[in-house]
């Protein structure tokens, strides 16, 4: 051993404790922190880039052994697209405009929507600012399309606002959450090497662009025309594509998987795992060959997305130039960094402090769902097991990390709250039904297993 790996090793050990980027050094676990930032990408594409990408490139699908065992480390990492409702309500934003858009319209032209006779300016050219927005009707089923104009009219002096629904937009078919979930099972299939891929044309004719009210014409026949192929394009991009909310979704569902619990004063995007035999080390490395792949390949291109708005207005026919002008924005790059979680004395309490803070939380939860039964007087007995069941499993694990007695200090908080409860509980059974002593024991114990979170020996 070398006299830096020798000081390494004892500064891993000493009391002050210290966190390493070297994960290979002896340690209590793993302190990581990441942040995904905006961006999609088709699931196809990041897949089979992904497999490219590695020590052994090759194309994915051609070798059928290597892209099996590829499929077994890596699937379970990378999350699915959206379906039905859920894609639906992403791809509305397309149609939506954050900026104010100059409309020039003359109200002598027979086909004038300023009836108000507006000008952008006092004195100036007849027409208006309009903004486009989406309002919910039915969630993740239906929205109104809302047409926000201003401009001056005569006899006014400040700025007039007018606002109208004049389109309804909507996702429709029959099962609609069934079919897309299979086309959805199918399309994953397919992109992993299983199966054909599914046709896009039934799914694109679930997105209907119409006018607001039944049986009337258009307001503008080609705005609406192009609102709907711009919409349906839209969902098939949700629909075949993963991002930043669903990489961000899987990263900390996984990490809560190996244990991951949130160090004091974070609200999410740091995590500390205990694992001092490095079981998680190899997960852990390909979340962050997800993470860093989909940093290349999402973060950089984002702005190419439907819903990101251009110099022009979506419904204006862009010149050649207008066409490749992509927005200015800040680009920021997702990252994720596992480092190891020195052993030292200050360091376990720290880690100690960790684990009772989960610990009463989850507590603090499973009693509030008992206090919330009793004010409403039902008792469902079947959920309050279930969530018993996983306040045990977080009391469980600490046990097992780091013994009994720190399990001792979290629960001997809410000693109090058990004998409020139980005084509460037994208020529901009349003296007459606990007359006899088998009665009242009986009693006892059907509080003590519904309010007790002791772990068994």
């Amino acid at each position: 051993m070398t006299d830096e790996s020798s000081t390494q090793q004892t500064d891993a050990n000493s009391d002050e404790g210290v966190v390493f980027a070297n994960t290979k050094l002896p340690a209590l676990g793993w302190f990581v922190n990441y942040a995904i930032y905006d961006g999609k990408v088709d699931l196809q594409t990041f897949v089979s880039t992904l497999y490219e990408h590695r020590d052994s490139p090759g194309v994915f699908g051609v070798n059928k052994e290597e892209t099996a065992a590829f499929s077994s480390a890596y699937r379970r990492f990378i999350p699915v697209p959206r379906h039905g409702g859920g894609a639906f309500a992403h791809a509305v934003r397309a149609l939506q405009t954050k900026a104010q858009r100059v409309v020039y319209d003359d109200p002598e032209n027979p086909l004038t929507n300023n009836k108000e006779k507006m000008r952008v300016k006092k004195n100036g050219s007849y027409g208006y600012m309009v903004q486009w927005n989406i309002v919910p009707l039915r969630k993740n089923k239906e929205y109104a399309l809302q047409r926000v104009r201003r401009g001056y009219v005569e006899g006014q002096s400040r700025q007039q606002v007018y606002t109208d629904s004049p389109y309804r937009v909507r996702v429709q078919g029959e099962n609609l959450t069934v079919f897309t979930r299979e086309w959805r099972v199918q399309l994953v299939d397919h992109i992993w090497g299983e199966g054909t891929a599914p046709d896009t044309t039934q799914l694109r004719n679930q997105v209907v662009v119409e006018p607001m009210k039944d049986s009337s014409l258009p307001e503008d026949a080609r705005f609406m025309r192009l609102a709907q192929e711009r919409l349906r394009n839209a969902y098939i991009t949700a629909s075949m594509s993963i991002d930043d909310d669903k990489i961000r979704k899987l990263v900390r569902r996984r990490l809560k998987d190996m244990g991951g619990i949130l160090p004091h004063a974070s609200s999410g995007g740091v995590y500390f795992i205990y694992d001092k035999e490095k079981r998680y080390a190899s997960m852990l490395g390909r979340l962050n060959e997800i993470i860093e792949h989909f940093a290349m390949l999402a973060n950089s291109r984002d702005r190419d997305a439907m819903w990101v708005e251009r110099e022009s207005p979506w419904w204006e026919t862009m010149t050649r130039e207008e066409r490749y002008d992509a927005p200015i924005v800040a680009h920021y790059e997702s990252g994720f960094r596992t480092l190891a979680y020195g052993s030292s004395p200050k360091q376990l309490e720290d880690i100690k402090k960790m684990y009772i803070t989960n610990m009463q939380s989850a507590q603090a939860k499973y009693y509030q769902l008992v206090h919330k039964m009793l004010q409403d007087g039902h008792i469902d007995e079947e959920l309050l097991a279930t969530k018993k069941a996983e306040a045990l499993t977080t009391l469980a694990k600490a046990s097992n990390d780091l013994g009994q007695e720190t399990v001792d200090k979290a629960t001997e908080s809410y000693e109090e709250v058990v004998e409020g409860l139980t005084s509460r509980f037994q208020d529901m059974w009349t003296a007459e039904e606990r007359v006899s002593e088998q009665e009242r024991r009986r009693v006892d114990e059907r509080i003590d297993s519904l309010l007790s979170l002791r772990l068994s020996e």
